[in-house]
């Protein structure tokens, strides 16, 4: 082994021992700071009117908890559901009394809306479990691929902390139960509009249903709202407002915050106004409307928007997030972020859109149909599909400008350029764009399916492509797999091969590395067929190498060494550089696999140089893996442990911890056939824990090695 020391150290790191020589035991403890809990909750409601009968319910349920954590009698979680009509105040109240109680669990509060009753597709349980497991710091790529790993690992870091869940707009008991910790010392708050009997009934959960308020309680909304004496002195004003509002919340802070921005009208004229319009409505009424309780106050609300504002407010009902940013915003309206932050302050002024971070906002649910509804009436056709047109080139360029930043080698997108437009400069670095992409990570999905709805189709491939690199590098994997199924029925709605190719060769990569071969060998093989035929060979290329990839999987190395041969002859031809390298790795890995060291080795070296030669260094670390397991086998066990030793430095630099703890097994291995059973044993063990928090299939390869040296 080579024993030169480099003592030069660049990059970061939490803690850097640096010396020339060492002798004797150096101990060492680094100290992490640890991450603070997660504090998930929104904003609470400004003059948010106590629902004191649910709140009281709420706090005794707290107290019966905070006693279970001493009474192993009961080791059960605390669950309330909180359901109700739209607009009657459920997540309000929910917030408010969390916010109100939120000192009494220490170890931090979650939050999500899972979009039971949004225009979008709710959330599934996987998706929500992922986000959760991410703000309780478990690492991306630690995090179970099924919906049962997931569970487990979430009760499991959720067991014995004091936390607070808040499942907001649940769809269904089944949405909702894998999300439910299973600690005495949690407790869970849900919001829906269907009353989750199944919840009750199975799983113990105590229910709240919310009605509208009473008539005293909507006065005493209008009275902080508005101000005591201007409603004290037309009392009778005040009762006819609460009821044109249905006694509804979200209505009376609509029409109160019309009456503050107006003080000079008397509450008489709102009453007047509000009469005249209901009157008009109800001529235009159907039965069933979803919105027919608050239409009145959105219809007369919108008509008070000066013309900008207006606009705003409708074209903002186009966007199928949950959310949106103030630059979405200005693209959709295609003005200057200035100006519509004017529009949206307007907006947030009069509660017609809820700020719910930095520079980001969310229309209620019933807000949300009453603004799309306005866009199809008030917008005209070409205005809106102007509109979303702009929407969707933003959200293009934006993710392509991340696409640019996560996959610097990766291949142009046709038609695309760094070049954003809309006045926005690009990502300043990688963190940058993940942040970004972190940001719009559930829009991003929601954009690809609308894109697809409306016949975008290119729109719909391209966006779905450039948002692959965020997908893969974050391991979102269902949404990487459910954007390119959209993705493939709309290149051959186009009848373009050559994009067909390219996103069956990406979606076949998504099935590989969840391990399902024969789902990603058809698309491997759909994709070469495709490209084939149009002749486009970078796709043809690697798609060839994906098959050498599945045939090495399963055995077949004979055929694996004849796809990574052809794929080599394509690359070399069109001069894809990085395409010869991993052809090289591959066609390696084939004949070692047959024993034919010799020319595994030489393929490797050659590889090695070109990516060296790239500057790709997790590329040269598994080119070092496979050298490393190659000399064991030749076998040259000291050369072997050094480049075994090199990978595992490169995957660490790299941040990748599954193939650093593969490159540990196959260390294990070296010491194995060193006869060093008490090193190969703790090189395996190490490695196994660490695979075993990934849910990784070879787990199971790790266990029976430990087993054989007992």
């Amino acid at each position: 082994m080579n024993r030169d020391t480099d003592n030069d150290f660049s990059g970061g790191a939490g803690a850097v021992v640096q010396a020339g020589q060492i002798t004797g035991g150096v101990h060492f403890r680094i100290t992490e700071t640890p991450f603070p809990p997660p504090r998930q909750l929104p904003p609470a409601t400004k003059g948010f009117i106590d629902r004191e009968v649910h709140i009281r319910q709420l706090d005794s349920l707290l107290d019966e908890t905070e006693l279970r954590t001493s009474d192993s009698r009961l080791p059960v979680v605390t669950i309330s559901t909180v359901s109700g009509s739209a607009g009657v105040g459920k997540t309000a109240l929910a917030v408010h009394w969390a916010h109100r109680v939120r000192s009494r669990f220490p170890d931090g509060d979650l939050y999500i809306n899972l979009r039971g009753y949004d225009a979008v597709p709710p959330l599934s349980p996987q998706e929500a479990l992922d986000g959760f497991l991410r703000a309780l710091n478990v690492p991306p790529e630690k995090i179970p691929a099924d919906l049962p790993g997931r569970t487990a690992l979430y009760r499991s870091l959720t067991d014995g902390r004091r936390m607070l869940v808040l499942l907001d707009n649940a769809a269904s008991a089944e949405q909702v139960r894998p999300l439910l910790p299973a600690s005495p010392t949690c407790m869970a708050i849900i919001t829906s509009r269907s009353r989750l009997s199944g919840l009750a009934v199975r799983d113990g959960a105590i229910r709240a249903v919310l009605d509208v308020l009473t008539e005293e309680d909507s006065i005493r909304l209008l009275r902080e709202t508005i101000s005591p004496e201007r409603v004290d002195a037309e009392l009778a004003s005040a009762v006819r407002l609460a009821v044109l509002c249905s006694h509804l919340p979200l209505a009376l802070r609509i029409v109160a915050d019309r009456a503050v921005a107006a003080p000079d009208m008397t509450l008489a004229d709102l009453v007047a106004e509000l009469g005249e319009e209901q009157d008009r409505l109800d001529a235009l009424s159907v039965e069933g409307d979803e919105l027919s309780a608050v239409r009145v106050v959105f219809s007369w609300s919108y008509k008070a928007l000066y013309p900008g504002a207006a606009r705003t407010f409708r074209l903002i009902g186009l966007h199928p997030g949950a959310d949106i940013s103030l630059a979405a915003v200005a693209a959709l309206v295609g003005t200057s972020v200035p100006a519509a932050r004017r529009y949206v302050d307007s907006l947030v002024g009069l509660h017609l859109l809820t700020r719910v971070g930095a520079q980001r906002y969310r229309l209620h649910d019933l807000l949300r149909l009453y603004a799309a509804e306005r866009a199809k009436e008030d917008e005209p056709p070409d205005e809106t599909e102007a509109a979303l047109g702009r929407m969707f080139d933003w959200y293009l360029t934006r993710t392509y400008d991340s696409y640019r930043k996560i996959l610097p080698q990766g291949r142009p997108i046709p038609g695309l350029t760094d070049d954003l437009g809309h006045g926005d400069a690009p990502f300043a670095d990688l963190d940058e764009a993940l942040r970004w992409c972190e940001q719009e990570r559930l829009n991003l999905l929601d954009v690809i399916r609308l894109a697809q709805q409306t016949g975008r189709c290119s729109v719909t491939w391209k966006l779905a492509i450039a948002a692959m690199a965020f997908f893969e590098r974050r391991s979102y994997w269902r949404a990487w797999i459910d954007s390119h199924l959209m993705a493939v029925e709309c290149t051959r709605h186009l009848a373009d091969r050559s994009a067909e190719g390219w996103v069956l060769l990406s979606l076949g990569d998504a099935w590989w590395d969840r391990g399902e071969v024969d789902e990603a060998l058809r698309c491997y093989s759909e994709a070469r067929e495709a490209a084939q035929e149009a002749g486009d060979q970078w796709t043809a290329g690697y798609a060839l190498r994906g098959c050498c990839l599945v045939y090495e999987d399963t055995g077949r190395f004979e055929e694996a060494i004849e796809c990574a041969q052809g794929a080599l002859e394509i690359f070399r031809e069109t001069d894809e550089i990085r395409g010869v390298g991993l052809s090289l790795m591959s066609l390696g890995n084939g004949h070692r696999n047959l024993a034919r060291y010799d020319e595994a080795l030489a393929s490797y070296e050659q590889a090695m140089e070109i990516f060296r030669s790239l500057g790709n260094r997790w590329s040269e670390a598994l080119v070092e893996l496979h050298l490393g397991r190659t000399l064991i086998q030749v076998p040259d066990l000291a050369s072997a442990s050094d480049h075994l030793t090199r990978a595992r430095e490169l995957f660490a630099a790299t941040g990748d911890p599954r193939h650093q703890s593969i490159a540990l097994v196959y260390l294990g291995d070296m010491y194995a056939a060193n006869a060093d059973q008490t090193q190969a044993r703790q090189a395996w063990t190490v490695a196994l824990n660490t695979l075993i928090e990934l849910d990784d299939p070879l787990v199971t390869e790790v266990q029976r090695r430990l087993k054989s040296i007992e």
